[in-house]
């Protein structure tokens, strides 16, 4: 019994003993490239730097001296690597051969700049027993000097080891100098656009032009926002803030700095168009049909400004979704694909590029413009706002009526002002068939000559029709716009029917 206890208690020791061999060489594998930088980064995270020596090429029966210098180093490349963007696990080769387009038993896991160059973190494959990879002794040799260049700042230096301290994968100082950076690059930018916009005023004041002092004052809040961002970048850099937050802190202040660029350019735009429609308003001043030219650049303006308004949003959104690789790499999929992106988005966003055509097209030809009157869905009213999607017409009694622009480009409408606001009417009379026509030009003479609506190009009497006893007159006169040739006939039908009423007892009256 006694020989069968030592033969089971012998075969479990050693399974035990193969099973802690196996943890110990499972945790310092470093038979690929990839499970190598692993085992550094591991090691380096639980500050265990006797096993990250192990990828240095540094042996157990190695000197005190020589571990001690391998310590040092290898603390210096865990510093380096974890502020580097260019460094990921998941890019490194985990095949024993490493891969072949680094070259024969190398490979390059990352690149670093310091001093201008590119230093790069290259990994050898060491043949053995067992064959396993280490890091090169080029790049040993560089460390001292990447550390010296992408080291801490020398504000870290002089901290307490307390805030040294990392939590949640930050030292505890860094925690406390994002908000800092943040107040910091506001304070500096609300005090640099400040600065600068007295200046730009005061120098605007001494030019006779208006534009340059509406620039100033236009630019002042988006250049505020995109000084604060480039501050907040330059401070988060100074912060040797690790890869992962560095790269959430410059994705988020290079978003905000393409809204503040967009912002820029849109004000910049604005006021341009608003330039060009004050000069067109004082040019035609005084001059003939001179709202009708007025509504055609303001037209031409306003739907150009949306249009680059739209054109603008669409490629700042496009330009902040590129900057993230999953985006990117969507993208290129879509157009490595023989068209399909086009198709895609053609149909996608069909509506959207035809109302944009549309507007582009309304500009050019201007079929209507901003205060013409027109007469669509059997409704009379003014052009008052003209969009990218919609155009809306205020009818007479002050309602508005919604209408799509294709409607405009697609189906017939009136438009009483295309070239001129001048317009002919008529009001129709029925009279006794005996009733002297002469009479009643002389009448329409008197009349005429005393209303302020007629514009005194043309005015007539003719006898459209004869029924029985009854004659049908129809009276032509002409107006400067539509709302006065309204007023014009209505006072014309008025008058004409009172004084038929009364000629020669009202005789003529039809029966």
């Amino acid at each position: 019994m006694s020989a069968r206890a030592c033969v089971v208690l012998s075969t479990v020791l050693l399974l035990s003993a193969r099973s802690a061999h196996a943890e110990v060489l499972e945790a310092n594998d470093l038979s690929t490239p990839r499970r190598a930088m692993a085992t550094f980064v591991d090691a380096a995270n639980h500050e265990d730097w006797q096993r990250a020596i192990a990828v240095l090429g540094v042996s157990r029966n190695a000197s005190v001296e020589r571990k001690a210098q391998a310590v040092e180093l290898a603390q210096e490349l865990d510093y380096v690597l974890s502020r580097s963007l260019s460094f990921e696990l998941d890019s490194i080769s985990d095949d024993p051969q490493g891969k072949p387009d680094d070259g024969a038993e190398i490979e390059k896991v990352a690149g670093l700049h310091a001093r201008g160059r590119v230093i790069p973190i290259v990994l050898t494959r060491v043949s053995g027993p067992p064959v396993h990879w280490v890091l090169s002794t080029g790049t040993l040799a560089n460390v001292p000097e990447l550390y010296r260049e992408r080291g801490p700042s020398p504000l870290e230096r002089y901290l307490p080891a307390s805030l040294l301290r990392e939590t949640l994968g930050m030292a505890r100082w860094q925690w406390l100098g994002l908000p800092f950076a943040v107040a910091l690059a506001v304070l500096f930018a609300s005090a640099i656009v400040h600065l600068s916009s007295r200046l730009g005023a005061h120098l605007a004041e001494k030019t006779r032009a208006v534009w340059d002092d509406e620039l100033v004052v236009a630019l002042r809040a988006p250049g505020r926002l995109f000084m604060g961002v480039v501050t907040f970048v330059a401070l988060v850099h100074l912060m040797s803030l690790p890869a992962t937050p560095k790269l959430v802190c410059v994705r988020i202040a290079s978003t905000l700095g393409i809204i503040a660029l967009a912002w820029m350019v849109t004000r910049v735009v604005r006021l341009a168009t608003d330039l060009v429609e004050r000069r067109a308003i004082s040019a035609t001043e005084g001059q003939k049909d001179a709202a009708l030219r007025i509504g055609g650049v303001r037209t031409r303006v306003r739907v150009l400004r949306r249009i680059v308004s739209v054109v603008l949003s669409f490629c700042a959104g496009a330009i902040i979704l590129l900057q993230f690789e999953v985006v990117r790499s969507i993208g290129v999929s879509l157009l490595a694909s023989a068209g399909v992106a086009g198709i895609v988005l053609g149909l996608a966003a069909q509506r959207t590029l035809g109302s944009l055509f549309a507007g582009i097209q309304l500009s050019i030809t201007q079929p209507i413009r901003i205060g013409d009157e027109v007469m669509i869905e059997n409704e009379t009213g003014t052009i008052e706002e003209i969009t990218l999607t919609y155009v809306v017409v205020r009818v007479w009694d002050e309602r508005r009526l919604i209408v799509p622009m294709t409607r405009f480009l697609e189906q017939p409408f009136q438009n009483f002002t295309k070239v001129s606001a001048e317009l002919h009417g008529t009001v129709l009379l029925n009279a006794d068939s005996t009733l002297p026509v002469d009479a009643v030009r002389r009448e329409l003479d008197q009349l005429l000559e005393s209303n302020s609506h007629w514009d005194r190009r043309s005015k007539a009497v003719h006898v459209t029709g004869v029924k029985g006893r009854t004659l049908e007159l129809r009276v032509l006169v002409s107006a400067s716009s539509s709302g006065e040739l309204f007023d014009l006939r209505a006072e014309l039908r008025e008058r004409l029917a009172a004084w038929l009423a009364t000629f020669e007892g009202g005789k003529y009256l039809p029966k």
